[in-house]
């Protein structure tokens, strides 16, 4: 399993590789160009299931997941833009037919990848992102209500 390791703050640490079969209580990552190591403490009671479908984040202890396509979202973006941009341009030099037809390839072109990547689950406290492991099908996506509950902003919150 890879692990995309996040502090509280929501700030990307490193990045890990785990074996399911025999956790580590501890994962460490040197920062590039100074020799320091970073030292992530790892709390696996209860956080996989008989199923080996981890049900809770070793990081922080937060027992609320949810499951999100693995898409880069950065590139669906600019992808995006850039066929508006391409359209437009189409759509100002009276190339209507052609401006539709790059917009309608961009959306296939999209579906196409979300269709075919991956899946990740990801922790609502801490934001860390587990890809490379088995997810059951009926796991909740992002849910809004949960979501609030662990914003760091949120003058509420007890939770981050």
């Amino acid at each position: 399993m890879q692990i995309d390791v996040r502090n509280l703050q929501h700030h990307r640490l490193f990045t890990a590789q785990v074996d399911l079969d025999q956790p580590p209580d501890i994962i460490e990552s040197s920062v590039a160009g100074t020799g320091d190591r970073t030292k992530i403490h790892l709390d696996w009671a209860q956080a996989i299931d008989d199923h080996n479908h981890l049900k809770r984040c070793p990081l922080c202890g937060c027992e609320e997941l949810f499951v999100r396509k693995d898409f880069p979202q950065a590139i669906g973006f600019i992808i995006v833009l850039l066929a508006a941009v391409i359209a437009m341009i189409m759509f100002a030099t009276r190339q209507v037919l052609e401006g539709f037809l790059v917009l309608g390839l961009v959306a296939l072109i999209d579906a196409i990848i979300y269709l075919f990547s991956g899946r990740c689950l990801v922790c609502y406290r801490c934001r860390s992102e587990y890809r490379d492991l088995q997810i059951p099908r009926d796991h909740p996506g992002w849910e809004l209500s949960t979501g609030e509950k662990y914003r760091t902003n949120n003058p509420g919150n007890t939770t981050g």
